[in-house]
């Protein structure tokens, strides 16, 4: 009787073993679709000195601005070409921007400072306002309200309605990456030490929520979604939830030690669809939401490090990091170039004529 059950027990082993994974995965088990590269070239190939490029639009029409923080430089983008058109040079340690509403205002955070810059896209005076230390990202809700972060002091900034003055402040106690806009008055925190995230009343500076994430380690970037819940995007796992704090689905992410983890996201047209990009990972990932099972996988040239989607534009902007050449591209790519979900009727957007080659 014995020899019968290791008879059999061997016979089972190589399935038992395969199954392991999925036992003990926190997700469903999907299919996953092999890397591909590319459809269409890009219609947009920019290149600058390696360092943090930062894209932002607004205006009517829609305007296109670039910011370069190794060199110093604010571009506006001409929207046929992709070529730069006017410049502004010498600005030290530029590290995020935005365009205010009506796109009359151009603001820069200055690293390494505690300035804020306002500057006229046509007339009146520049402004210099005094905040935190290391002000960075510059986030704009939904009615065109601008908040500020002070990433030194963990502090958000809530900027007067003509930009010239902070309003409000209040002090988060934790070091976060991103603030999200949620399109609906709130903004969404990842705390990277707390292992939280915080849904932040932006009008009252207050905070409406925390949700405890559970082994999700130095969460990076947070999505909150239109139909409620949010994905948030750590060093060992992509994972979302619902409003209760509920895992609604989870992918594992290579190993945390090795510098894998999710480096930026991207809701797309739609609301049922995310564009992930990874650290040391040349690839674009598309998931379905909410519960990420993947609908595709992109190879990419260089190392994405940031996607830029504006409304009006059928365009997906990628920075892309180079390092062997020590350049930071920035590629425009349509969005059919992603599949026939978004194939979109010919637009009269920037980049239409002129198309550049991929290097």
């Amino acid at each position: 009787m014995v020899r019968i059950g290791l008879s059999v027990a061997l016979r089972l082993l190589p399935a038992l073993l395969c199954a392991l994974p999925v036992f003990f995965s926190s997700s469903l088990a999907y299919a996953q679709p092999r890397t591909v590269p590319l459809s269409s070239p890009p219609i947009l190939s920019l290149s600058y000195p390696r360092g943090r490029l930062t894209l932002a639009a607004g205006g009517t029409p829609l305007r296109l601005y670039l910011l370069s923080k190794r060199s110093g430089s604010l571009d506006r983008i001409d929207p046929e070409n992709g070529q730069s058109i006017r410049r502004l040079s010498s600005l030290p340690s530029p590290e995020d921007l935005a365009v205010g509403p009506g796109g009359e205002r151009i603001m820069i955070s200055l690293d390494s400072s505690r300035r804020l810059l306002v500057l006229p896209v046509s007339a009146g005076p520049p402004l210099s306002l005094t905040v935190g230390l290391n002000p960075g990202q510059i986030a704009k809700s939904s009615n065109g309200t601008l908040y500020l972060a002070a990433r030194a002091v963990h502090i958000v900034y809530l900027l007067s309605p003509d930009h010239s003055h902070t309003t409000d402040w209040m002090a988060v106690g934790d070091v976060f990456r991103q603030m999200s806009p949620d399109g609906k008055g709130d903004l969404w925190l990842p705390l990277s030490r707390g292992e939280q995230i915080v849904d932040l009343d932006a009008e009252h500076l207050r905070i409406r929520k925390s949700y405890d994430l559970e082994s999700c380690r130095k969460p990076t970037r947070v999505l909150p979604l239109s139909g409620g819940g949010f994905v948030v995007g750590c060093r060992n796992a992509l994972l979302s939830e619902d409003l209760s704090g509920e895992d609604v689905a989870r992918v594992r992410l290579p190993s945390f030690r090795r510098g894998g983890g999710v480096r930026d996201m991207l809701g797309l047209p739609g609301g049922d669809r995310l564009m992930v990009s990874f650290r040391k990972r040349k690839i674009l990932n598309i998931y379905h939401l909410p519960d990420l099972s993947m609908i595709s996988s992109f190879r990419t040239h260089y190392l994405p490090v940031r996607l830029y989607l504006f409304d009006g534009w059928p365009i997906l902007f990628v920075v892309m990091d180079d390092p062997d050449h020590d350049k930071t591209w920035l590629f425009g790519y349509p969005l059919s170039a992603f599949g026939s979900l978004f194939v979109t009727k010919p637009a009269s957007g920037p980049f239409t004529s002129s198309p550049r080659k991929t290097p």
